[in-house]
C-alpha cells in the first residue's frame, strides 16, 4: 500500500477536480459539460457562483492562453440542456452533465424524498396535496413551459393546490417534484430568477434511468475520480447517501479504485493516479466551490483557525484563494484578502499569479 503525504493528497485533489490550471492532454478545450462531469457535479442553488465554478475548471494557464469559456457559455449549455440542475447531493441543487442526471437522481431522489417529508408534514404538504400536484404540474408545464416559483404556484391554485407563496411551501413542493423525477431547473428568467420545467421534455435526449446497482456504480466512479484519494464517510458527506448505500456502492466500483495510506487513514481514489504537483498553484474559487464541500472535513486544505472567514455559518461558503491545494485567504472582485502574507521564497510570483486570475475572472 501506498503511503502519500499531505501534499499529495492535496496535489491529487486539486488535479481531480481539474483545478491544476493545466491544458489535459486529452481534451485541450474542455466543454462546460466536461468541467461539470469532472467535478462530479457542482453546487448550483446560485447561478452566479455556478458560472464561476465552470470557469475555474477551464481556464487553463499556458504561455498561449486562448479565449477560453464566457459566462454566456454556461448559459447556453444550460439552454441546450448539456447539463441541467435540480436537487441532487443532501438535499441541494446541483448542476450535473446530462447523462449524470437519471442515475444520479434515481439513487439520490428517494433519499431526499424520505429525509424532507419531516418538513413537508410540518408545512402541511400532505401525501394527498403532493399528489394533486404531481397531477397538475405536467398541465401546468406542459407544451415546453418554463415557469418561475411565483407563476407555479399561481397556476397550481387553479387546479385546485393553494399554498401560501410567501411560506416555504413553494420550494419544500417543487423539490418533492424535482426528487420524484418530474421536474428540474429550467433556464434563468431575468435577474438569474430559476424557473423549472418538465425533466422528461427537457432532457428528452438524456438515457432512460438505469438499474439501481449501475446507478450506485455510476455515482460512486464519479465520485472517487473528482474527489479522490476519499474515504466512504466522506462519499456519505458528500452524497447524502445512507452508510449501507455508500458502502454498496464503493463495493460495486472497488475493483477499480485503489487504497493508499494518510496518516493512518485508508484512503480511496482510481487506480494508477500519480501525485505531481500543480504547475500553476495559484487559483480563485468561486462561492461554494465543489473543491470545498467534497469531503466530511476540511482541515486538510483549510487550518481551522481560519474556517470561520470561509464559512462564517448559515451554510455560505466564500469566494476563496487558493494555492498548492490550501485555502490560504477569501476574495471579491478585484480585492484579495489572504489570511496570512504570501509566503517566501516567491512573493513576487504569487503576486504576480493573483492578479492574472482576477483579471481572467473578470474576463470570465
Amino acid at each position: 500500500m501506498r503511503t502519500l503525504s499531505a501534499d499529495e493528497v492535496r496535489w491529487l485533489r486539486v488535479r481531480a477536480q481539474g483545478l491544476a490550471g493545466e491544458a489535459s492532454p486529452i481534451v485541450a478545450s474542455p466543454t462546460v459539460a466536461e468541467a461539470v462531469r469532472g467535478a462530479a457535479a457542482i453546487q448550483a442553488q446560485a447561478s452566479g457562483p455556478a458560472r464561476l465554478q465552470v470557469w475555474s475548471r477551464t481556464q487553463t494557464r499556458t504561455r498561449t492562453p486562448t479565449r477560453g469559456l464566457r459566462a454566456a457559455d454556461v448559459d447556453a449549455a444550460v439552454a441546450a440542456a448539456a447539463v441541467v440542475r435540480t436537487w441532487l447531493m443532501r438535499g441541494t441543487i446541483h448542476m450535473v452533465a446530462a447523462d449524470d442526471l437519471r442515475p444520479f437522481l434515481a439513487v439520490l431522489g428517494p433519499v431526499n424524498l424520505r429525509a424532507d417529508r419531516r418538513r413537508r408534514d410540518q408545512l402541511g404538504l400532505t401525501e394527498k396535496l403532493c399528489e394533486r400536484a404531481m397531477e397538475a404540474l405536467p398541465k401546468i408545464l406542459g407544451a415546453g413551459r418554463a415557469l418561475t416559483r411565483a407563476e407555479i404556484v399561481a397556476e397550481l391554485a387553479g387546479h385546485g393546490v393553494v399554498i401560501d407563496p410567501k411560506s416555504q411551501q413553494p420550494p419544500h413542493l417543487l423539490g418533492f417534484a424535482a426528487h420524484s423525477g418530474l421536474i428540474c431547473r429550467g433556464p434563468d428568467a431575468a435577474r438569474d430568477e430559476p424557473t423549472y420545467v418538465l425533466l422528461d421534455d427537457w432532457s428528452a435526449h438524456v438515457p432512460a434511468t438505469p438499474d439501481r446497482e449501475t446507478a450506485l456504480a455510476r455515482l460512486a466512479t464519479r465520485y472517487f475520480a473528482a474527489y479522490g484519494p476519499a474515504t466512504t464517510a466522506d462519499l456519505v458527506a458528500w452524497s447524502g447517501l445512507p452508510v449501507a448505500d455508500a458502502n454498496a456502492a464503493v463495493a460495486l466500483i472497488r475493483d477499480i479504485l485503489e487504497e493508499v495510506d494518510h496518516d493512518g487513514h485508508r484512503l480511496l481514489l482510481p487506480r494508477g493516479t500519480e501525485p505531481m504537483p500543480p504547475e500553476h498553484p495559484y487559483r480563485l474559487l468561486a462561492r461554494f466551490d465543489p473543491y470545498l464541500l467534497g469531503h466530511r472535513s476540511r482541515e486538510l486544505i483549510l487550518d481551522p483557525a481560519f474556517a470561520k472567514r470561509v464559512n462564517a455559518g448559515g451554510g455560505m461558503i466564500a469566494q476563496t484563494m487558493l494555492a498548492d491545494g490550501r485555502v490560504v485567504g477569501t476574495w471579491k472582485a478585484g480585492l484579495l484578502a489572504p489570511f496570512e502574507p504570501t509566503p517566501t521564497p516567491t512573493p513576487a510570483a504569487a503576486s504576480q499569479a493573483w492578479q492574472r486570475e482576477l483579471a481572467a475572472a473578470a474576463a470570465f
